[in-house]
């Protein structure tokens, strides 16, 4: 497994680079559903796939919005939403009154279209702060497991996962969903070298 560690300052620009991608991300999606729509300050922390797979919940059934990316470093990220409270955001996105059959029938679309607007908002803010661009793959959406989605899916050789906790809080209801970036090979190291170049451009 790639060295995870990152120095204090370089663990701050993260989340603070995160923070501004998920505060873009709300605005959007307030604008969206014609109501705020707030989502916490990042928690950001690296582990590894089986890891995170367990922390969520191996077994426990999630929504996901998947999407490959290509830039400064290689990742899949996704946007994850346990089955339940992905219920529930979609329910509220489309304001709440709808009978619960048609919100499953649009969660598919509704939910894309929500993994689309906060994963760009961050990968846009990634980019932004290390100078560069990133190319996306088309969002892609997936209902399984926590472990197949995270391990069965992961194709490609994967270094560890940047794993991000947020909560989407939308009319007094609070739902837990995740982030993750599943890093490729040598895309740790990448990472790493594109944040210290940041901090040397912000001190000098």
């Amino acid at each position: 497994m790639a060295n995870n560690t990152l120095s204090p300052l370089e663990q701050d620009l993260l989340t603070e680079i995160f923070n501004l991608g998920v505060a873009n991300a709300s605005n959007s999606l307030s604008k969206m559903v014609g109501e705020e729509v707030k989502l916490s300050v990042p928690t950001v922390m690296f582990d590894s796939v089986e890891n995170v797979a367990s922390s969520i919940g191996k077994e426990q059934f999630i929504s996901g919005v998947t999407q490959e990316i290509k830039g400064p470093f290689n990742a899949q990220s996704m946007l994850l939403f346990p089955e339940e409270g992905s219920i529930e955001v979609v329910s509220k996105m489309l304001g709440g009154a709808l009978p619960q059959e048609v919100v499953v029938e649009m969660k598919q679309e509704a939910l894309s279209e929500i993994g689309n607007i906060v994963l760009n908002a961050c990968i846009g803010s990634v980019g932004q702060m290390l100078g560069d661009n990133f190319e996306l793959d088309l969002p892609s959406y997936k209902m399984e497991t926590a472990e197949h989605i995270l391990v069965s899916d992961s194709h490609k050789a994967i270094d560890i996962v940047m794993f991000i906790h947020i909560e989407m809080t939308l009319s007094e209801s609070n739902v837990t969903g995740y982030m993750a970036f599943l890093l490729e090979s040598g895309s740790m190291e990448k990472l790493k070298q594109c944040l210290k170049s940041s901090l040397d451009a912000i001190q000098n």
